[in-house]
């Protein structure tokens, strides 16, 4: 868990990996990405904080990672899923293979995003250790910026996995 010290990128990232791995949370944060178009990163920097948010400084997340995601993260995503089942005629060990090269870069491309919310979290100063108040403001404040407050129960039960 990050320290009440300005945290480093693998502070986020360590947080990340942790969170992430908890039973439950992967699902809850693909199926915010998948059915309410909530950024998984967004979603694990927004419980990562904490502190509480306001409005501008989420924009500023939003804003720094928008076209990273549209133009790099977005479309690797697409083409790992898209070669999931295979690609007849093609040999589906070399496509496998293809595709499991395509999942590091897309894996990359998500922690170099994070790297980016990272050195944005800096200039506030210090970030404190998550808090599960500070994500469920966090969260709540994401979907409403993010046209998305009909997730927000799927929202508060993401957070309350940071107990």
């Amino acid at each position: 868990m990050p320290s009440a010290h300005s945290p480093s990128a693998s502070d986020f990232w360590s947080f990340s990996l942790d969170f992430y791995g908890r039973p439950g949370v992967a699902e809850a944060c693909l199926a915010l990405q998948d059915s309410h178009g909530l950024d998984v990163n967004l979603l694990l920097y927004c419980c990562w904080r904490g502190d509480t948010l306001s409005a501008a400084q989420i924009k500023a997340a939003i804003d720094l990672t928008a076209p990273w995601r549209a133009e790099i993260v977005q479309p690797l995503r697409a083409l790992r899923r898209r070669l999931k089942p295979g690609f007849p005629p093609f040999p589906d060990a070399g496509v496998q293979d293809l595709r499991k090269r395509i999942a590091d870069a897309e894996l990359e491309a998500e922690r170099l995003q994070q790297q980016a919310l990272d050195a944005l979290a800096r200039q506030d100063g210090p970030v404190p250790p998550p808090a599960r108040q500070a994500a469920v403001a966090n969260l709540r404040l994401l979907a409403a910026l993010c046209d998305a407050e009909d997730s927000i129960s799927q929202l508060d039960h993401l957070a309350s996995h940071l107990d």
